[in-house]
């Protein structure tokens, strides 16, 4: 089913606050770029504050690739947490330095996005990039306390949250965390490009509407 960017703000509509999203790509592919862009407008469009994780400069790579595409400062407004990484996008509110201990980055990070999100109000939060992080990740025990950080932010009223994962990334990891991204996501879906459209497929929602669906969007009404 083709959909229209409006069509589309409906059926993130559906998605409930306090709700992770998982959204599954492959590397050879401008998903994530037109994925965060297009977030970024049903934000704007619903009036909700938006908010990127930006782990080691993902954000970057996304806003540069969109310069390609003719579209500037796509993100010049938006609020950006980084761990990691060197180049600055957007209203960076917090950074949090890569630390190869879970039990180190992650109060760390608690520490300096609680007043961002709880200043924020109701918003739409895209993290990109976090399979990167993964990559710092080498026993079961840290991978699983790892886990747990990123589980204890589910059913956070505050914040729809969008998981942009690569997974040619995150499959060539000592330990793939997708099966427990999906485990702990309320939504999931695969992302592909296919000419000038993207098709998603849902893999996994609480909407039995939507189970299994398949939709497309158009590039050119991103762009």
């Amino acid at each position: 089913m083709l959909m229209s960017v409006l069509e589309m703000f409906n059926l993130f509509d559906r998605v409930k606050f306090g709700e992770a999203v998982l959204i599954k790509y492959r590397s050879s592919s401008y998903v994530p770029d037109l994925l965060s862009l297009l977030l970024k407008r049903y934000a704007e469009k619903r009036d909700y504050a938006f908010i990127v994780d930006d782990n080691l400069d993902m954000l970057h790579v996304i806003n540069e690739h969109l310069k390609v595409f003719g579209i500037n400062g796509a993100f010049d407004d938006a609020v950006v947490i980084k761990t990691g990484g060197v180049q600055k996008v957007g209203q960076v509110a917090g950074r949090v330095k890569v630390e190869g201990e879970p039990s180190v980055y992650l109060p760390k990070y608690s520490r300096a996005t609680e007043g961002i999100f709880s200043k924020a109000g109701r918003s739409v939060n895209v993290v990109v990039g976090l399979e990167r992080i993964f990559a710092f990740i080498n026993s079961l025990r840290d991978f699983y306390i790892m886990i747990l950080g990123v589980q204890g932010f589910l059913g956070n009223t505050k914040r729809k949250a969008f998981y942009l994962m690569d997974l040619d990334i995150a499959e060539g990891l000592p330990i793939n965390p997708v099966p427990e991204l999906e485990r702990i996501a309320t939504t999931v879906m695969d992302a592909e490009p296919e000419l000038d459209k993207i098709n998603v497929l849902v893999l996994k929602a609480p909407d039995v509407d939507i189970m299994g669906e398949r939709f497309s969007f158009s590039l050119n009404d991103i762009l």
